[in-house]
This record gives C-alpha cells, structure tokens and sequence, in this order.
C-alpha cells in the first residue's frame, strides 16, 4: 500500500477540521458527560464506514457524476443539520442530577445518541467525494482491491473515534470552568448556531458551485 503515513496524515486533518461530527461530540461531552459522549461518536466513526463503502458502490460514483443527484444529496444533509440545529436552540437549560453536573435528567438512550451520529454522517455526501478522491491515490493496483479497501476504511474509521475522543476529553476537561447555571443553554445556543451555520454554508456552496 502506498504512503499510508501520508494517508493516515491526511485523514488526521481532515477529521481534525471542525465540521457538524466535531460540534455534536463536544456537546454531548458537555452536557452528558464524557461516557455519554461515546455513542454519538460510535455513531459517527460507523456512519463514516457506510459512506466509505457507498463511495466504493455505483451510489457513490452516481453522486460525483450527477450534479443533480449531488445537490439533492447536499441539501438533504443540510435540512437534517437545520432539524439539529433548531432542536438545540429549543432546548431549554438542563437541570442535573446531585452536584456533580454530570448527567442531565433528560438524557437520551444510548442508541438514540448513536443513531444521531450515524444520521448527521450519511447525511452528508461531502465525505463520498472525499474518499472518491483520496482512495485511489493509496490503492495498490497490485494487491486485492477489497483488502486494501477496508483497511483504509477501517483506518478512517478508527481515527474518526480517537480524534473525536480527543475533542471530546478537552471538552470535558474544561467543563467545569465554563459551567455556570446557564451553562447548558449557552452551550446548546452555540451548538445549534454552529449547525445552522453549516446547514446555510451547505446550501450557500450548492446554489453557487
């Protein structure tokens, strides 16, 4: 396989960006804690996998073919980021339990949090492109092309879930010290702003591109 170093560098950065996975990780740290925050990103890591395997389908060749069927894909992730979004904003402020501001009382099962983190990744068709471009450069035309594949999808995947823990330990790290009786709202404000913002800049570059 060639330059895996420089793949997995690549890849590092690309999911170190801050983009709608990284907001969703270090708001669940926030407000559900750091073990609370690990669904969501199982949920992403895994959903990346079904968008690296759809990029190695007809679907995925489809969608870099097809202008329109790229768009609809586009403005189909950017209303589910809109859904988040103003989801967050109507939260009102999470009351605690006991005194170690820890977990909120109406906190969302496990696999409500995990299925959130693989909607907001497949929801999104940027990722296909990606991996459209950057697979090729690494594959061994020489070696078994669904070997090669699923190792550097299975790559990907692994530094999705230690980046995103990254992001969402220094979350909580910090935690304490921006924590205040509002905290929560103001979190939530700032998550939701961020989705729509995403959402708008999503819909901004597929009217003009």
């Amino acid at each position: 396989m060639n330059g895996f170093f420089t793949y997995i560098l690549i890849a590092s950065l690309t999911i170190a960006s801050p983009g709608p996975g990284i907001v969703l990780s270090i708001s669940n740290s926030l407000k559900y804690g750091l073990k609370g925050a690990f669904p969501g990103i199982v949920g992403v890591a895994g959903g990346m996998f079904l968008v690296a395997l759809a990029s190695a389908t007809s679907m995925g060749a489809l969608l870099a073919s097809s202008v329109t069927g790229f768009a609809i894909a586009k403005s189909i992730g950017a209303a589910y980021l809109i859904y988040l979004g103003i989801k967050l904003l109507r939260s009102s402020s999470i009351k605690l339990k006991g005194d170690s501001g820890e977990v909120p009382l109406h906190r969302p099962s496990t696999g409500a949090r995990f299925k959130e983190g693989i909607i907001l990744t497949v929801s999104n068709p940027k990722p296909i492109m990606f991996f459209i471009a950057l697979f090729p450069q690494f594959i061994n035309v020489a070696s078994p092309y669904v070997t090669q594949f699923l190792f550097l999808s299975s790559t990907f995947c692994v530094l999705v879930f230690l980046i995103h823990s990254i992001y969402a330990m220094f979350a909580y790290a910090i935690k304490a010290r921006i924590m205040s009786a509002g905290g929560f709202t103001i979190i939530n404000r700032i998550g939701g702003t961020c989705f729509l913002l995403f959402a708008g800049l999503i819909f901004y570059t597929t009217k003009f591109s």
